[in-house]
């Protein structure tokens, strides 16, 4: 049985919400039972996927099937909300006043896949004491939020239950449910009306149908089935701005316009032109590369000094400048990540780059055109580079690995077996340049055959310090950046340097397939989708030739069966 995501009835309890008549601590532990309930029907569904969860249109075969068919990689299936989305969709319901502020969750550290978070024990603590603070956040402003006076009646404190539910869960709600509702908000009114309406607006913050979005399908028969309305207005919400369907899209849901690709695509369109959605796609690539790690990183103070949380900020706040100009403003080809000789820089990252800031102050980040034979786009960007270094030197093995994985997608490295943990330590101790680590890593048969794969990356970025200054030597001795990717496909070649192998790599379609891949990731919540599955060929194939800017990769995923179809299952 494929736990992982298959949901044995779409007409089960669980897929309608849970609001019935119970005090705290009977929310409390109904809930705990049904996210444990919830949890094994889900397990794997957004991390990884159980043994033969993926149907024929898999891995190495873009046809999906001998008739041509590119068949669904995904089956019926609940799917948790991260974090981010989950206080999101809080804050758009009832403002930010109910949001704990020190725990809201900083979209510029958003985790790119949810894989590992599960229903567990600690996060329905967590989720239940969120749901609780955001209810207690209507003392005060109860009149503003509900449309009720404090004292007011049960036909406002229906309507506003029913307004606020049925956006909240993402769905109409029935007869049922309302009357549960109603009997929740009777217990709290013991204590006070404006009690008992919070209290319903807690019960439906904690329920699982807030923090869960259903891809259970519209009931057709067949082996295919297709999101409904609703579920597609929350895959294509949760997708491009992490949060709920807003009033436009939610109304296009509860008529069913939602079904036409006509007024999906004009949807589509709408929110691509809201600065919301085009930050949080480009939150999205940047997390796709990791980049959120930055604030995670430690140079070693007595070495780099001017590694300061401020720096850091300043790099991660360079790289949204950038994408925001090349992809949203100037509808860049997305090869231009790579190619871009201008970016933007304050004071701070003005000393890295060594370049003058013309800024108004040293705060201002102002556009720069940099050395066209040093600097080339994302890949040379402090930031980057800073995050794939070590606290004292540079990482050839990570700044590889990112090159070739994330960067480019070019599949998965396993990691070292544990019997060469203590010659990895001492290769890292000798004192020895990277070159001279990569030679002894090439030299090892154990290590040759996956270091052969991506040391090279690495090689070619040494040019770059641990904080990302670009220099000639180290330590008095020239750098030679020098690789021979011969053999190596469409990036085959000797490189002198990391810009002569950027220009060389937008000239392909790999860094726009990688894209394309991780964007599909995010909005189906696949993340073992490489970019040979004919999911994502099926979206290359329909960009527009010589257009692969960041809305058209969006609008293919959108039309994309990828996205609104899964597999009945069995």
């Amino acid at each position: 049985m494929k736990l992982s995501t298959r949901v044995p009835d779409p007409s089960v309890a669980y897929e309608r919400p849970e609001v019935e008549t119970f005090t705290r601590s009977k929310l409390a532990s109904r809930l705990r039972g049904m996210v444990a309930c919830a949890s094994l029907l889900v397990t794997g569904c957004v991390g990884e996927l159980g043994d033969g969860a993926i149907s024929p249109g898999g891995e190495g075969n873009p046809s999906g099937s001998g008739d041509g068919l590119c068949n669904p990689r995904l089956e019926r299936r609940i799917v948790l909300l991260a974090d981010l989305q989950f206080s999101n969709a809080i804050r758009d319901l009832l403002g930010d006043e109910a949001i704990e502020p020190d725990q809201a969750p900083d979209a510029r550290t958003k985790p790119f896949a949810k894989k590992g978070v599960v229903a567990g024990t600690s996060l329905v603590h967590t989720r239940l004491a969120r749901a609780a603070y955001a209810a207690e956040s209507l003392a005060g402003r109860f009149e503003q939020v509900t449309g009720c006076a404090p004292d007011g009646d049960d036909a406002c404190a229906t309507a506003f239950l029913t307004r606020f539910a049925q956006r909240a869960f993402r769905r109409p709600m029935d007869a049922t449910e309302l009357d549960n509702l109603g009997s929740v908000v009777r217990l709290g009114s013991e204590t006070s009306y404006e009690r008992g309406v919070s209290l319903a607006v807690e019960a439906i913050l904690a329920s699982p149908s807030f923090s869960y979005r259903t891809e259970l399908g519209d009931g057709a028969d067949g082996d295919v089935v297709k999101l409904s309305a609703h579920e597609t207005a929350s895959e294509l919400s949760f997708f491009l701005t992490d949060s709920l369907p807003d009033a436009d899209l939610a109304a296009a849901a509860d008529s069913g316009a939602l079904n036409d690709p006509a007024e999906l695509m004009r949807q589509t369109e709408r929110l691509l032109e809201k600065p919301e959605t085009r930050r949080s796609l480009s939150t999205t690539l940047i997390a796709a590369w990791g980049l959120s790690n930055l604030f995670g990183t430690v140079k070693d103070p007595g070495l780099f000094p001017e590694y300061t949380p401020a720096l850091q900020a300043s790099m991660f706040h360079e790289t949204e400048l950038l994408l925001e100009e090349l992809l949203w403003n100037r509808g860049a080809d997305v090869s231009a990540l790579l190619t871009s000789r201008e970016t933007f820089v304050n004071g701070l990252l003005a000393q890295v780059y060594g370049v003058e800031h013309t800024g108004a102050d040293p705060e201002e980040f102002a556009r720069v055109t940099l050395p066209a034979d040093e600097r080339a786009g994302i890949l040379t960007q402090p930031g980057l580079l800073a995050a794939l270094s070590r606290t004292d030197n540079t990482s050839v093995v990570a700044r590889g690995l990112f090159v070739h994985g994330a960067l480019l997608c070019m599949g998965k490295i396993g990691a070292p077996p544990e019997s060469v943990a203590d010659a990895i330590q001492e290769l890292l101790d000798a004192d020895l340049s990277e070159r001279e680590r990569a030679d002894a890593r090439a030299a090892n048969a154990t290590c040759a055959g996956c270091h052969n794969q991506f040391d090279a990356f690495g090689l070619l970025l040494e040019q770059y310090d641990p904080v990302g200054r670009y220099r000639d030597t180290v330590d008095g001795e020239p750098i030679d950046a020098r690789v021979d990717l011969t053999g190596r496909g469409d990036i085959g070649g000797i490189y002198a340097s990391a810009v002569e192998f950027i220009d060389a790599v937008a000239e392909t379609d790999g860094f726009a397939t990688c894209v394309t891949r991780h964007l599909l990731t995010y909005g189906t919540d696949d993340d073992t989708l490489t970019p040979r599955a004919c999911q994502v060929e099926r979206v290359i194939a329909t960009l527009p030739e010589g257009q692969r800017t960041l809305p058209n990769v969006v609008r293919a995923i959108v039309t994309s069966p990828a996205l609104t179809e899964r597999a009945k299952g069995n």
